[in-house]
């Protein structure tokens, strides 16, 4: 059998193709069409664009942004009522890319809100108190260790 570097160049994938895949059940390589690698892909990782996070927080609530597994989260928060107070703790400054967008929704009111830094410098226009479906949109600018609300 061939070593990988010994096969010859593929220049154009379809979805017929098939690539070398270890199976730790069977316990030998098997083969592996493109077409079922992409719907494995499709079925079990998030969207790149947009995930969603859903919390009913309780008073006094603290969430923390997940590590950013797309270029926007959405964060819709339906508390059971109005709350005194409430933080979201944004996601490590040294984990975030560049350009990355948290959007916050929430249903209820959130009398005074704090959004929590987590290593990064600054939020700017961030907000202190938020209306029953309320929203607002901050995005981290790398090069400036900040986020900055955008909607």
């Amino acid at each position: 059998m061939p070593q990988i570097n010994q096969l010859p160049l593929l220049s154009q994938v379809s979805s017929g193709d098939q690539v070398p895949v270890y199976s730790p059940n069977n316990g030998d390589a098997r083969r592996l069409p493109i077409s079922a690698l992409l719907t494995y892909f499709q079925q079990t990782f998030a969207a790149p664009t947009l995930s969603t996070s859903i919390s009913t927080p309780g008073t006094g609530f603290n969430i923390t942004v997940p590590t950013p597994v797309s270029q926007q989260l959405w964060m819709l928060l339906q508390p059971a009522g109005t709350l005194a107070t409430g933080t979201i703790t944004l996601p490590l400054n040294t984990g975030t890319p560049d350009g990355t967008e948290v959007l916050v929704t929430t249903t209820q009111i959130i009398t005074t809100f704090t959004l929590a830094l987590n290593g990064a410098s600054a939020a700017y226009g961030a907000p202190t108190t938020l209306a029953a479906n309320a929203f607002f949109r901050m995005r981290f600018v790398q090069s400036l260790n900040s986020w900055y609300r955008i909607a």
